[in-house]
């Protein structure tokens, strides 16, 4: 009998309801939520939890809410030159900064691909360009990065630090933690319930996406067309209250009628 697609992929994990009790599971288990910048610290069971933030930051804070609700802290990356969302509209602004008032941490998703980065200089260069940016505008220290959309040079960049920002994909990170990952939707190597159950893994990093998690039961690509529906519904939504507000006539196919 052949196996579906839901079954394979296991759809029914990433939920936002699956999502909290895998927060919970960590917790429960003794994972200690560590920022990048005490990963070096002895002692304790560590996981550091991550949030590439790539396609909704809306629901992005959904996962940090329920992560504060628990006790546990994470850090969040976001993009300054993504296709998706604008980092500097209000909305979205607003999003990051709730995010740092709930106690997690930011960094920066950074796109090499957009600056054509290929070498070790550029990405020195061009990220403390990104960072001196976000810095300024939300007036936070940014102490670590990850790279968006990885591929042979980007993984080869391996030094502990560039610009002065902690590298998530370093040397030091390959070799001192176990991986799990839900990349495009599902688990890329083993399922994160599985993982978290592991009494052999005492470091772990963990790498979640915003649009891979949703209330219902979805596809990967249905969790992500969802929400890339439901901000363009916050997009028109916006436009009428905007006209309104301004007292702007809001023109559509109803009949006209001559005066």
């Amino acid at each position: 009998m052949q196996t579906s697609n839901c079954e394979l992929y296991r759809f029914g994990d990433f939920t936002l309801d699956n999502y909290r009790e895998l927060v919970a599971l960590a917790l429960g288990n003794g994972f200690v939520f560590s920022r990048y910048d005490d990963s070096f610290l002895s002692g304790t069971r560590q996981i550091l939890w991550r949030h590439d933030v790539e396609f909704s930051p809306f629901v992005a804070l959904e996962m940090a809410q329920i992560e504060a609700a628990l006790g546990a802290r994470s850090t969040f990356f976001f993009q300054l030159h993504g296709e998706t969302y604008n980092v500097l509209e209000r909305a979205v602004s607003d999003v990051v900064l709730q995010v740092l008032a709930l106690g997690h941490s930011v960094g920066i998703h950074f796109d090499a691909h957009y600056y054509g980065v290929d070498s070790e200089q550029d990405l020195d260069r061009y990220l403390e360009l990104d960072r001196g940016y976000f810095e300024a505008v939300f007036r936070t220290e940014i102490k670590v990065f990850s790279f968006h959309n990885t591929n042979p040079f980007i993984l080869s960049c391996e030094k502990g630090s560039y610009a002065g920002m902690i590298n998530v994909y370093s040397r030091y990170f390959k070799e001192n933690f176990s991986y799990c990952a839900d990349s495009t939707g599902y688990w890329r190597y083993e399922r994160l319930h599985d993982v978290l159950n592991d009494p052999e893994i005492a470091k772990l990093q963990v790498l979640t996406h915003d649009a891979m998690w949703s209330r219902e039961v979805l596809s990967p690509r249905k969790r992500v067309f969802h929400s890339i529906d439901c901000n363009a519904q916050r997009v028109k939504r916006w436009y009428d209250a905007t006209l309104n507000r301004f007292g702007a006539r809001n023109v559509d196919d109803e009949v006209c009628v001559d005066g």
